[in-house]
């Protein structure tokens, strides 16, 4: 007899659920202005620069935005060139970096900033450092408001900015500061998506001082710091309030500690980790030995094992580039 107590089966088609396999390996873009194109891994061509340069020649504002353009197209998923998941409203931080050795690239920064008006992403704009601002930043700032008809362009000086005691959404590490708060920059704490726009440049604390490390700027008590806990921790926590969406090092000018190194190159993704991991490796270090990027690896803010990256354009042998490491 039948079994009259089982429903009918349905046909396998409608049984089975469809799922869809998330690739979620992080891709970094490497471009050297000398970039003329390669390949991906399953053999796809990569288009290079149009006018592809040496390592070493001044570049002009074009080809500096080129170079910016493709990085930005290779540290993304899919054809579309990513700038961090800004939306028209949004309210974005773009930290740069100023000191005597090595800054932003102000070309590069200028790039950016053309690039989220042209594409109409982002409302407000705030560019910081623990610095007065340049006058040739302020010169851009101006022009980007006239330019950029409903689009507000600012600067703020970290060192003068209101703060906030914030205490990190879970579990810090620096030893001293059990309770986890720390006094920050409002405009860090509020800010809708966060950029980072470092030059590549060595560190004797740690190592090197790329995205992460800018991170020190946002802290209303620097001298404060060093009494909480390692710097490395102390990083760590400061990251945890708000990680970047993305992160950009290089540009045409940086610095290892002794010298001014001209090195054409930008490495750019939406892991700030990944992007400095490579961004060591560029400079000639094992990221893997870096207690800050180890620290970082262990709270889950990414891998710094670089064969775990996905690096589009050029490779880091080919971007390397003569960095002396400080003692």
């Amino acid at each position: 007899m039948p079994d009259t107590n089982s429903s009918p089966k349905k046909p396998l088609s409608e049984s089975m659920l469809a799922s869809a396999t998330v690739d979620n390996t992080p891709r970094i873009g490497i471009v050297l202005s000398s970039f003329q194109g390669g390949a991906e891994h399953d053999g796809t061509p990569i288009r290079g620069l149009a006018d592809p340069q040496p390592v070493h020649k001044e570049l002009t504002n074009t080809q500096v935005e080129a170079m910016l353009r493709k990085a930005l197209e290779l540290g993304s998923r899919g054809r579309r060139m990513s700038l961090g998941g800004v939306s028209g409203d949004d309210w974005v931080l773009v930290k740069i970096t100023e000191t005597r050795d090595a800054s932003t690239d102000p070309r590069l920064l200028a790039a950016l900033l053309r690039l989220y008006g042209e594409s109409k992403q982002g409302r407000r704009f705030t560019i910081a450092e623990a610095a007065p601002a340049r006058p040739e930043l302020l010169a851009l700032i101006e022009d980007c408001n006239t330019r950029f008809a409903g689009r507000r362009f600012e600067y703020v000086n970290l060192a003068e900015a209101e703060m906030l005691e914030s205490a990190a959404p879970r579990r810090t590490f620096a030893a001293k500061n059990p309770d986890g708060v720390y006094s920050l920059a409002r405009v860090f704490r509020e800010c809708d998506k966060l950029i980072t726009v470092s030059p590549l440049r060595t560190s004797p604390v740690t190592g090197v001082a790329l995205s992460v490390s800018s991170y020190l700027a946002f802290s209303g008590n620097q001298q404060k710091l060093p009494s909480l806990g390692e710097a490395v921790d102390v990083l760590n926590d400061i990251y945890l309030h708000h990680p970047a969406e993305y992160a950009i090092v290089g540009g045409s000018y940086h610095h290892d500690g002794e010298r001014k190194i001209h090195h054409n190159v930008i490495i750019a993704g939406q892991n700030a980790l990944c992007v400095d991991a490579v961004g060591a490796a560029v400079m000639g270090f094992d990221p893997a030995k870096l207690a800050l990027f180890d620290r970082m690896e262990l709270r889950g803010f990414g891998v710094v094992n670089t064969d775990s990256i996905w690096t589009r354009g050029n490779e880091i042998d080919e971007a390397r580039g003569p960095f002396r490491k400080r003692v």
